[in-house]
């Protein structure tokens, strides 16, 4: 504890009939249920869950009580209570010899007046920052308490040296890290435990969750969701990462390139219009427009792997499982069905017949 008392938390969940009986647990803000911002503000400290059934307060929680100099008893439906103001409470509390707290939402009790009183009258309220008191008690009150928790969000990482060009259109889950020099531009959602390294730029409109993103990368309108971008990388316009992808330093990954359950080695492009299926990719490879890594044959789905230094040209298809190594070349147009050794270029499509004669169907 940041003072020098111990303090025991009671937190009663509170059943609303507006949201139904797991409102408690359910309701999501900033990528938490409500009750977990709360708790946030016990900090590590022991504390008990209840169900609160609306008995008086001082009876309901008395049994509950554990060995401790404070015993705090806070409401799952006030997610904007702050551990500092539980702090300034608790000081208050101290200093003025107070048995009882009674707040706007909650109480503090000295816990041996607690455990052995039979009765507690609390006759006055005592007001501290009340907008930490500010009760979800519908949808409407949860969205506007959710965007003061929003706002409470970017200002925690403006004040530590991110750049948020429009708080008004940046949604950050409280999960989130977010390095030195990171500039987050309008239309971002970043949510679950995605981490950010520094000097990233995030363009207008990412969408990015449980995902990593190196230092000095660049993401642009995409789509990211579970998987990782290494250093540098560029990533979109219209680009869609999805789970299990790990994108190599210094890449490129352009609009309209799909990444599913792919390693993807340093140095490599795919600058447009690629879907790159379960796969290995190696170091410094070119990935042609219209590259498809066929990786579903009806039945399962296969792998390929593709060496460094490969260059595959545009509307190529690799039907899985195909192995391309070091150096290979694969010329456009190709349907790639066999492995092909490295440095050797691959062909494999029809030559091209001109029919002179030919005439429009009618």
């Amino acid at each position: 504890m940041d003072l020098d008392v111990s303090v025991y938390g009671i937190l009663l969940l509170v059943e609303n009939p507006a949201f139904g009986r797991e409102a408690p647990y359910n309701i999501r803000l900033a990528g938490k249920p409500m009750r977990n911002w709360t708790l946030l503000a016990l900090n590590d400290a022991s504390h008990t869950e209840l169900v609160y059934n609306g008995e008086d307060v001082a009876a309901f929680v008395r049994p509950y009580a554990r060995e401790s100099d404070y015993t705090a008893v806070l409401y799952s439906d006030t997610p904007l209570f702050q551990r500092k103001t539980l702090l300034e409470i608790l000081k208050f509390v101290r200093d003025n010899k107070l048995n009882v707290c009674r707040l706007t939402r909650g109480w503090v009790f000295r816990t041996s007046f607690l455990r052995d009183s039979d009765g507690v009258v609390a006759g006055k309220t005592y007001y501290f920052d009340e907008e930490d008191f500010l009760t979800v008690s519908d949808f409407g009150q949860a969205a506007l308490i959710g965007d003061v928790l929003r706002q409470r969000i970017l200002q925690f990482h403006m004040r530590n040296g991110v750049q948020i060009t429009d708080t008004g259109g940046a949604f950050i889950d409280g999960d989130v890290k977010i390095g030195k020099n990171v500039t987050i531009q309008a239309g971002n959602i970043l949510s679950g435990r995605t981490v950010i390294g520094d000097g990233a730029v995030l363009k207008p409109y990412n969408v990015i969750d449980d995902s990593v993103i190196g230092e000095g990368a660049e993401i642009s309108a995409s789509h990211l969701c579970s998987c990782a971008v290494g250093k540098n990388t560029r990533v979109g316009p219209n680009a869609y990462i999805r789970p299990q992808s790990v994108i190599g330093d210094d890449c490129r990954i352009g609009d309209f390139v799909e990444v599913k359950n792919a390693r993807i080695g340093n140095g490599t492009k795919a600058a447009h219009l690629s879907y790159i299926g379960d796969a290995d990719v190696g170091e410094r490879c070119n990935i042609g427009c219209g590259t498809v890594f066929v990786n579903y044959d009806g039945k399962n789905k296969r792998r390929s792997t593709v060496g460094s230094g490969v260059f595959i040209g545009s509307n190529a298809n690799l039907v899985a499982p195909v192995r391309l190594e070091d150096g290979s070349f694969i010329a456009a147009g190709s349907t790639v069905t066999g492995d092909v050794p490295a440095g050797a270029l691959a062909i494999a499509r029809a030559r091209q017949v001109n029919k002179t004669d030919w005439k429009k169907p009618t």
